[in-house]
């Protein structure tokens, strides 16, 4: 049987974003994004995000995980993560835009990427944007949370440390 997908998708992925200016605008905005957590730049990842952003995290007991919101809230919550987790990067990304929502797949490599022995793992953000192009959602999914904490504490213990409330909420799941 075969698969429907909406007509912008049959055309090239070029052809179909110089059609459409705002899906051009919101794909540099997503490729901001990934390059920015790539090289964990949060000045240029909170440039992206609106004042009334909202960040689900990948942990967290609600069914959108943590919830962050408004910039400040966000921008510590990426910083917490990024000093969590140490040198690292984002590899292979595949964006995905429709207008005013985004799918960024990824996989986060802790330390360097060139070594084929360095953790990783996969994972895939869903966006929204609005109308000037900023980010006003960001929900992110994880594959391999148990062995991301596990591997996290044993590679920066003293990041653990300092964010040990945040580490003793999600050991447990």
């Amino acid at each position: 049987m075969a698969t429907a997908y909406p007509s912008s998708l049959h055309q090239s992925g070029a052809q179909a974003l110089a059609d459409d200016p705002v899906s051009e605008r919101n794909r540099r905005t997503i490729q901001g994004m990934v390059d920015g957590f790539a090289k964990q730049d949060i000045d240029a990842i909170m440039a992206l995000i609106a004042d009334e952003a909202v960040y689900c995290d990948i942990l967290g007991d609600g069914p959108r995980g943590d919830e962050y919101h408004g910039k400040a809230a966000i921008r510590d919550a990426f910083t917490r993560q990024f000093a969590m987790a140490g040198p690292h990067t984002y590899v292979g990304a595949n964006i995905m835009v429709e207008v005013d929502t985004a799918f960024a797949s990824w996989t986060m490599v802790l330390g360097d990427a060139g070594d084929p022995a360095a953790p990783r793992f996969e994972g895939i953000d869903e966006f929204v944007l609005d109308a000037g192009g900023q980010v006003v959602l960001k929900k992110a999914w994880l594959k391999g949370q148990p062995r991301l904490r596990r591997t996290l504490m044993r590679r920066n213990p003293a990041a653990a440390l300092r964010n040990w409330r945040y580490v003793l909420r999600t050991l447990g799941r």
